[in-house]
């Protein structure tokens, strides 16, 4: 696809670079980059400015409406700007501006333009289709339109949480056979392909474009809201008449004879009567607020289901809220086997639980997971107090706290405890002696060492690594961490980027690692971050956990997964913020450990 011209500023439309950039989509064999720019040109108007104004009196420095800039165009360079306005003319639903702009025109009879833009009135969609995520958690409904050229496809993703709304559109080069044979071939998750009529195309299409018109904030994406026009003309040339989404009302009646088979399940035969009380209401969240089948579950539902649902809308003691995710991993596992959906829905689903049970818990307690150090505070002195003093050596803190109380006592603990965790985070006693808060320099991909086939792939990364890593975690220098341990990879074992597994699927388990080794995810111990792994796969557009792929990029760079912790043992590795927090921790209690400690 070529990428969308993004926010058009009008005030530029005679400027040398636009027209070269219409000349360009002109000669074009294809007509998607046209109709790319001529969307894109009208969304970036208001809703106000896209009805016919009186332009006398107005003041001359306010950029006029896309029916007047469409005029002035071509009369100050009509050559030029003729494709664009011919195409503008059937887009804008504007039956007298059409009959303005075609006195204007020339007759269409002369060859100096491409077939498909004289005969633009036949422009129209031709025919549709749904490719739909097993889980029906998501769908992309593709929409093939011919021209008297080339055909183009608007794909449109549809997410189908509760009620269905678009959350992007863009256009493909090419028939929708082509990209119905990408996703059969290259696509990393399954996916089922439904042929759609065109009048059930439309009615699904209204549907989820309506509803996107009532989400706050707005939707933006990297394409939207720039083929919002091209998708409005599209509506309104498919039939009336056709099915939309048919969601399904789920009486207490039909969900109890599911609790019941769950219960007599294999699936259920460890839980305890409490685990299994919330079994409906699961059930009933999923119908609800999730994919409207209680039967198949997904990686994304989950983490919504934990991080937000549950713990804002039941109302119950806190110990019973504790119980929910075991009985939500034994109720994906019957549901899933149920529908017969690929056991690989199943595996995100049980890792979302696994990397949002933390999150879920502080939420529950009604607090953020506490710090590492507030932690083994309360364990060991049973005080559940944030105002203990620990920001001093423990041997240093006064009769109330040392001098024979269980608290002094236990200060070679702590101090074995915070040590060795800082010893083990940068590799060892020296480094960790060593350590220093100096924060990461900028550099590139270092690819020496790394295997000929895979480089190119990997420099490709590069620009997003830092992207990601300003825009969703505020932290440029972890793209040199992210930098450092991708090359790493490189070195160990590339095998992961020869397989098909899409960009995004890897960013994210790369980010995953970095971000977890430098405690930057809200939900571990000690975090000093507001991210949340859900946020960074929704910025990358994952619907799976990273935690699998991460599994692999940490094995073939020669380490191992702790449980969910993620240690490289290296401080080149670690943001200065992290080790700022390390150093703290070594000086704190580096005198109170015992003189026989050994790491």
């Amino acid at each position: 696809m070529t990428p969308p011209p993004g926010p058009f500023d009008p005030s530029h439309a005679d400027e040398p670079e636009l027209l070269d950039l219409l000349d360009n989509a002109t000669r074009s064999e294809s007509p998607l980059m046209l109709l790319d720019i001529a969307s894109s040109m009208v969304a970036s108007f208001d809703d106000s400015d896209l009805d016919d104004t009186d332009a006398d009196g107005a003041d001359p420095t306010e950029i006029p409406p896309i029916r007047e800039l469409a005029l002035q165009m071509l009369e100050a360079t009509p050559k030029e700007t003729e494709p664009l306005v011919r195409i503008w003319a059937q887009m804008l639903d504007d039956e007298l501006f059409g009959r303005r702009i075609a006195k204007m025109l020339p007759t269409p009879s002369t060859k100096r333009l491409p077939e498909w833009i004289r005969r633009a009135e036949e422009i129209k969609p031709f025919r549709a289709a749904a490719l739909i995520s097993p889980v029906k958690i998501e769908e992309t409904i593709l929409l093939e339109i011919s021209t008297a050229g080339r055909s183009v496809t608007l794909a449109v993703g549809v997410d189908r949480s509760g009620s269905p709304y678009l959350e992007d559109a863009y256009l493909a080069d090419g028939p929708l056979s082509n990209i119905v044979e990408f996703s059969r071939t290259e696509l990393e998750l399954p996916v089922d392909e439904v042929t759609l009529s065109l009048a059930d195309a439309g009615a699904r299409l209204s549907e989820a474009f309506e509803m996107s018109t009532h989400m706050f904030p707005p939707i933006e994406t990297e394409s939207w809201p720039g083929t919002r026009p091209l998708l409005e003309w599209m509506l309104r040339k498919l039939p009336e008449g056709g099915t939309g989404y048919e969601i399904r009302t789920w009486e207490p009646e039909e969900i109890e004879e599911l609790v019941a088979d769950f219960r007599a399940s294999p699936f259920a035969e460890s839980l305890t009567e409490e685990e299994i009380g919330h079994a409906h209401l699961l059930f009933e969240f999923q119908c609800n607020y999730g994919n409207n089948d209680p039967l198949r579950w997904s990686g994304t539902f989950v983490e919504r289901l934990m991080c937000d649902l549950y713990p804002r809308k039941v109302m119950s003691p806190a110990d019973d809220l504790l119980l929910m995710p075991t009985a939500l991993a034994a109720l994906v596992r019957y549901a899933n086997d149920r529908s017969g959906v690929d056991p690989v829905f199943t595996e995100n689903a049980l890792n979302a639980i696994d990397d949002n049970r933390e999150e879920y818990t502080a939420q529950v307690r009604g607090d953020r997971p506490e710090s590492t150090s507030a932690l083994f505070a309360r364990l060991l002195t049973g005080v559940d107090d944030d105002t203990l003093p620990l920001s001093e050596p423990v041997s240093d803190l006064g009769d109330e706290f040392g001098g024979g109380s269980f608290f002094g006592d236990q200060a070679s603990m702590l101090a074995e405890i915070f040590i060795g965790s800082g010893a083990e985070a940068v590799g060892g006693i020296e480094a960790l002696q060593a350590l220093t808060d100096e924060p990461l320099p900028g550099e590139g991909l270092d690819t020496a060492g790394v295997a000929d086939d895979v480089v190119d792939r990997l420099n490709s990364f590069v620009p997003e690594i830092r992207r990601i890593a300003d825009e969703v975690f505020g932290e440029p220098e972890l793209a040199t961490s992210a930098l450092r341990f991708l090359a790493e990879i490189g070195r160990g074992d590339p095998t992961v980027f020869r397989r098909r597994l899409a960009d995004r699927t890897l960013l994210a388990a790369l980010f995953w690692i970095v971000g977890k080794t430098n405690n930057l995810f809200s939900a571990q111990w000690s975090s000093e971050g507001d991210v949340t792994i859900g946020k960074l796969q929704r910025h990358l557009g994952v619907s799976s956990s990273p935690k699998p792929t991460a599994e692999k990029m940490l094995h073939a760079a020669g380490h191992e997964l702790s449980d969910v912790e993620v240690i490289l043992g290296d401080p080149r590795y670690l943001i200065s913020r992290r080790r700022r927090r390390i150093i703290a921790n070594r000086d704190t209690y580096w005198d109170d450990l015992p003189e026989d400690w050994e790491y």
